[in-house]
């Protein structure tokens, strides 16, 4: 056996028997920062300051048998790979036995040609998707010519109906339908069930009146106690709807977290742990020491931070 399989064996028998483990591999809006074409401070930033740079949502799974379950396929697939499997685990690079997608923009989908033989050449990587959108991937030509070599199989999954990705893993995976623009598919949040606690990962949606008018609920709170949520890593891709003057925002719906922080108000004592993801690169609270991230952080809240874990 190589050195490098007695490490991953090593660690693999570490883990196993321990929590369900969830990493937030990336927590930027789909095109990251720096976003192409831009020259924004932020964006010049980040080119000129590796350390700046945000990948696109994406997050991790590992599971009790030491399986490994990725959650969107980005375009910074081969740095989220290694921040998965960084040198306190082992110096390794993770490759996922498992994908699930919670839809067809840009951003989360992006990096699956990678999955190909031009690149990783894997075989049979289950990707879990809607049951529409299973329907559009297998309707373009680059998704057929990876299923026909091989390389991967899709798998559509019913929403509102929990699955395990793997046998053994330790952990259930549920789609919930989420009100998002759909002119390429269907949307999803995903609930992941470990033993001892739930996280919901819903990096998009339009607005948060939809989507509590979708499931008759008044209020955040009562949603996700509905969902029996722990912890929710939700949708801040705006700060709020002035920051991107030429644009029309009302074409790329997201709730502001100005609006999110009032609709929550004040953290209580035995409230979920809520944090922000998918930030667009123009969203102030991209900034650690901005007004605006301190704003949320006296309400109790959170933004999420690449290489935060969670344990279920």
């Amino acid at each position: 056996m190589k050195s490098d399989e007695l490490k991953i064996d090593a660690y693999t028998t570490l883990i196993m028997g321990q929590e369900v483990n969830v990493t937030i591999l990336g927590t930027a809006q789909d095109a990251g920062i720096p976003q192409a074409g831009c020259s924004c401070k932020r964006c010049l930033n980040a080119h000129n300051h590796p350390n700046l740079r945000k990948y696109p949502v994406a997050i991790g799974i590992i599971g009790i048998d030491g399986s490994k379950h990725l959650i969107e396929i980005t375009k910074n697939l081969s740095e989220q790979l290694k921040i998965w499997g960084d040198e306190e685990k082992g110096n390794i690079v993770y490759t996922p036995d498992t994908v699930t997608v919670t839809h067809l923009h840009l951003g989360h989908i992006e990096g699956i040609g990678q999955f190909g033989k031009p690149v990783m050449n894997l075989e049979d990587l289950p990707i879990y998707v809607s049951e529409k959108n299973k329907l559009v991937l297998e309707e373009r030509n680059d998704i057929q010519l990876m299923i026909k070599e091989g390389n991967i199989k899709l798998i559509s999954q019913k929403y509102n109906q929990e699955f395990q990705p793997r046998i053994g893993c330790g952990f259930k995976l549920e789609l919930i339908p989420i009100p998002h623009r759909s002119e390429l598919g269907d949307t999803a949040a995903i609930l992941i069930k470990g033993k001892k606690k739930n996280l919901l990962f819903m990096p998009d949606q339009d607005s948060w009146k939809d989507t509590l008018d979708t499931f008759s609920m008044n209020n955040i709170r009562e949603l996700l106690t509905y969902w029996k949520v722990d912890i929710a890593w939700i949708d801040g891709t705006f700060w709020n709807l002035k920051e991107l003057p030429g644009r029309n925002l009302s074409e790329i719906p997201h709730p502001t977290i100005e609006e999110s922080i009032q609709r929550l108000g004040m953290k209580n004592k035995n409230d979920f742990e809520i944090s922000f993801i998918h930030l667009n690169h123009s969203n102030p609270a991209n900034e650690i020491n901005s007004k605006e991230r301190k704003m949320i952080e006296s309400f109790g809240w959170g933004i999420c931070q690449r290489n935060d874990i969670a344990s279920l």
